[in-house]
């Protein structure tokens, strides 16, 4: 073998050698870069729940502070924040018990799922769960699903009933396939005795919306 060859070889050698050397320090790096990343990310995650955490908490107090302030404004204002965030809670329960099921089954299932989000006395509009269909309906590939939500609170009255008004978004699905995606109205009336709707009707459907609500 001439000289110049045996130097080529060794060159060619010694490239393969750096080459696998700064291949595996890359790889060694690289993965410690990631160890590293994940754990900020891990502890960042933490701070996030500690800070939410934290706010909630202080939220509370200063909303019972003020509730029980001696300042009668105040502490009437904070009470209809509360009131309106319960209702609120409420409602958009009450939203997804009728409209998200994945089933005939589970449709079936909607006035039960309603009920205990109900007095045990409310009114109920029969025409929410109909009867007629109950036969067409098991056995089909259908689905509902809750898009969004708004709703709207009256005065309280004398004996602590609030109106509600309860606009929904949904989608209706057959065979996979979306067939309707209405928005629909309800009238709801909440007891601030009971923190519960003792009434439920449906006042209609608004023109469609095909496209689904964030």
């Amino acid at each position: 073998m001439e000289a110049w060859q045996r130097i080529q070889i060794g060159v060619a050698t010694s490239l393969i050698v750096l080459s696998i050397g700064t291949g595996t320090a890359f790889k060694s790096k690289q993965a410690k870069y990631d160890a590293d990343l994940n754990k900020a990310q891990v502890a960042l995650n933490q701070k996030k729940r500690q800070l939410s955490t934290i706010q909630s908490d202080n939220e509370s107090i200063l909303l019972d502070q003020k509730q029980n302030s001696s300042n009668q404004s105040t502490s009437d204002s904070v009470r209809q924040v509360m009131l309106n965030r319960a209702i609120n809670t409420r409602a958009i329960k009450v939203a997804k018990a009728l409209f998200n099921y994945s089933g005939s089954k589970d449709y079936l299932k909607r006035q039960n799922k309603v009920s205990v989000l109900l007095s045990k006395k409310a009114t109920v509009d029969p025409a929410l769960f109909p009867k007629h269909d109950l036969e067409q309906i098991k056995g089909q590939k259908i689905a509902g699903d809750y898009y969004s939500s708004s709703i709207t609170n009256g005065l309280e009255d004398s004996d602590g009933n609030v109106p509600v008004f309860l606009k929904v978004h949904y989608g209706t699905y057959l065979n996979d396939k979306l067939i309707a995606s209405p928005t629909e109205g309800f009238n709801l009336t909440y007891n601030t005795h009971s923190g519960q709707f003792t009434s439920l009707k449906s006042v209609g459907k608004f023109a469609e919306n095909t496209e689904k609500n964030d």
